[in-house]
């Protein structure tokens, strides 16, 4: 089991998958994101995530040929984010996350997981074993 992980380490991924390891089925429920971090110490980090059925059942570094949407973050931001344990649709609303492709499947598609107690649960276990 992963303690504490660097942030966008492959560690960083493996933490993501063990804390939402509990969150239950959400038939119909998912989505699969293509992430881009700008100004990241080395340069530009891409990696990935698919939630199917409310389950989060990958993420790891690179892009998906096929992702539903793009998601894109500036360094500083994406790290306050995550160290804060704050609810992505903040930093959509605020214009620190930037969404491409299918918005929608993001924002209104996966709102029964991330209006969910296990994912503000996910969030903050983030933000407590996130290294920066």
């Amino acid at each position: 089991m992963v303690e504490r992980a660097r942030y966008l380490s492959y560690e960083w991924f493996g933490l993501n998958l063990q804390a939402a390891s509990g969150w239950p089925e959400r038939p119909g429920v998912g989505c699969s994101a293509n992430f881009e971090v700008t100004g990241a110490p080395g340069g530009k980090v891409r990696y990935h995530a698919v939630i199917r059925d409310g389950r989060l059942v990958e993420m790891a570094s690179g892009s998906l040929d096929d992702a539903d949407v793009g998601i894109v973050y500036k360094y500083a931001e994406a790290c306050a984010e995550v160290a804060a344990g704050e609810h992505p649709d903040l930093a959509y609303m605020t214009g620190r996350m930037k969404l491409e492709g299918d918005y929608a499947r993001w924002v209104f598609g996966l709102r029964p997981l991330l209006g969910s107690a296990e994912y503000d649960a996910y969030r903050l276990a983030l933000a407590e074993r996130t290294d920066f």
